[in-house]
């Protein structure tokens, strides 16, 4: 198969129906991608690791130690909150790169669903960064974790309204607790003039209540994938002007899955990896460079790869 365009002829890249082998190679970029994830965010030597004292998570970790009780205890809990929180969505959006992978093979091929795959993909991720960040100071991680995790408490006490008084007994319980918590931890409530809590502040660090997907894609995704939140937006929420396409390329009559959907999605979660192993590995000082080096050397020749496969002469 020839991967260079005849000369002087202009094309739009992957505006054609996707063909079940563009969907293997896409789907085999893919698994790839979450073995080379698993590999750079897994700790080689956990000896060495742990006496580590020069990573932000160590140094974090000490800057706490210095505070006197009970204070030091809760913010202990608080920052340790992180692990759990991050890890936690960062294994949500390696679970839907899997599901993403099946989904790109099904027949007839997908239309729009790889990209609402991959947008879950992404929103993991970027919760995962926000709050490992290594460019910010520890209190606004921790004002940050205290707004997300009473961002959590209220919508479990919103979902408990539709289940039940006894889950809305717990849903209450769980929202005095964080409240307790945040309070213990000197964390002081930040409220517009309407008196709505919008965010938290610890110290002279602030934070917002919740993370805005929209800016922080903008910011943390990398700078080769522009806009691809409002890309994979456009799918999930049924936008006329996004899914129309799909109609246009079955010549009116019915929906085709074009290529440039798949690819779109592809890049979106393979930019979503890149950018969730950049950030643990700045935070717990763990050197992720040759599995971000294989991640750009994997994404450049599955490119060409693609293109040669989708413009096949």
């Amino acid at each position: 198969m020839n991967d260079v365009m005849p000369e002087g002829e202009a094309i739009r890249l992957f505006t054609v129906p996707i063909t079940q082998e563009l969907a293997q190679e896409a789907a085999a970029i893919l698994t790839r991608f979450r073995d080379i994830t698993d590999d750079a965010l897994r700790v080689k030597d956990l000896e060495a690791f742990e006496q580590d004292t020069t990573s932000l998570f160590r140094r974090e970790s000490a800057e706490i130690d210095a505070l006197g009780e009970p204070l030091r205890s809760e913010r202990h809990s608080l920052h340790g909150l992180l692990l759990e929180t991050a890890n936690l969505t960062k294994d949500n959006a390696l679970d839907h790169v899997r599901a993403l992978e099946h989904d790109i093979l099904i027949q007839p091929p997908p239309v729009w669903s790889p990209l609402t795959l991959s947008r879950v993909v992404m929103e993991g991720v970027l919760f995962s960064e926000y709050l490992f960040d290594p460019t910010i100071s520890l209190n606004k991680r921790l004002a940050r974790l205290a707004g997300m995790w009473m961002t959590d408490a209220i919508h479990s006490q919103k979902q408990a309204q539709a289940l039940g008084p006894e889950d809305q007994a717990k849903a209450t319980e769980m929202l005095a607790y964080v409240q307790d918590c945040l309070r213990k931890c000197q964390a002081t409530e930040r409220h517009n003039r309407n008196g709505k809590l919008i965010g938290y502040s610890i110290d002279s660090e602030s934070a917002p209540i919740d993370i805005n997907i929209t800016e922080r894609a903008a910011q943390a995704m990398p700078t080769w994938l522009p806009a691809p939140y409002r890309l994979t937006s456009g799918a999930a929420h049924n936008r006329p002007w996004m899914i129309g396409r799909a109609k246009d390329l079955a010549g009116g009559d019915g929906l085709v899955g074009e290529a440039a959907t798949v690819m779109a999605a592809v890049m979106v979660a393979m930019g979503a990896a890149e950018t969730v192993v950049h950030a643990f590995g700045e935070f717990f000082g763990v050197d992720t460079s040759d599995g971000l080096q294989e991640m750009e050397d994997e994404r450049v020749a599955f490119l060409y790869r693609a293109i040669g496969i989708a413009h096949a002469q």
